[in-house]
């Protein structure tokens, strides 16, 4: 049995009859390309016993035993709305969640987090450049750790919490990691990212939480668009 896979246009193209397939690799630069081979097929697509054809032009097509199909189609044929998101290069199929940035919560004793309050543009190792980001210690190129601690009223009100932790430089192969983030929700500990070597994504569900705290510690550790969902 074949595993199905989708994959947006936005990631790449397929050129039809051809074997070229061009992609970009979230997790490099962005100069960085790779191109790869793949062999189209002609697949015929059922939802609940009906056929659908796509338009010309989204053929799926198969690369090392796994088929790709294009998403919008495949979304759309099972009454689903697509929605893409060129900042953060995401997509939603159905409802897109409401996010709130960090900078825009007020925290428990305070109008405004120190830290968090003040976003800014950084540029991690790989030479990414991301907004709306913060970096922990390590300024100036220098190795002066830094921690930060602060708690926010949620309510209920979140589902949850996403970010991503990196590097801001390369690491050495024998590094130790350059920081770490603990998130606790009513005071227990829901997540623990350990030692940050390489970018990590952060996701913690929060329902039914009423208070959510932050520590962290760093030297050089870079906080990229942290936002809590709604």
């Amino acid at each position: 049995m074949k595993k199905l896979f989708i994959i947006t246009s936005y990631l790449g193209f397929f050129i039809l009859g051809g074997m070229t397939f061009t992609y970009f690799s979230t997790t490099e630069a962005a100069s960085d390309m790779k191109k790869i081979s793949v062999f189209q097929d002609p697949i015929n697509y059922y939802v609940d016993k009906v056929e659908k054809v796509p338009s010309e032009g989204q053929s799926g097509f198969n690369y090392q035993g796994t088929i790709y199909v294009p998403m919008r189609f495949i979304a759309e044929s099972l009454g689903e709305k697509v929605t893409w998101d060129g900042k953060t290069k995401s997509v939603y199929i159905g409802d897109v969640p409401k996010f709130t940035a960090l900078k825009d919560v007020k925290p428990i004793g305070s109008e405004e987090d120190h830290f968090f309050h003040n976003p800014s543009s950084i540029t991690i190792s790989t030479g990414e450049k991301f907004e709306r980001s913060y970096q922990l210690g390590g300024y100036h190129g220098g190795g002066a750790v830094q921690d930060h601690t602060v708690e926010y009223l949620a309510n209920g009100n979140y589902k949850g919490f996403e970010t991503y932790l990196v590097p801001i430089k390369k690491l050495a192969a024998n590094s130790s990691g350059i920081g770490f983030l603990k998130i606790y929700a009513d005071g227990k500990l829901a997540y623990d990212s350990g030692a940050i070597k390489d970018k990590v994504k952060v996701y913690v569900n929060l329902e039914g939480a009423s208070k959510v705290k932050f520590e962290l510690e760093g030297s050089g550790l870079g906080i990229l668009d942290p936002k809590f969902i709604q």
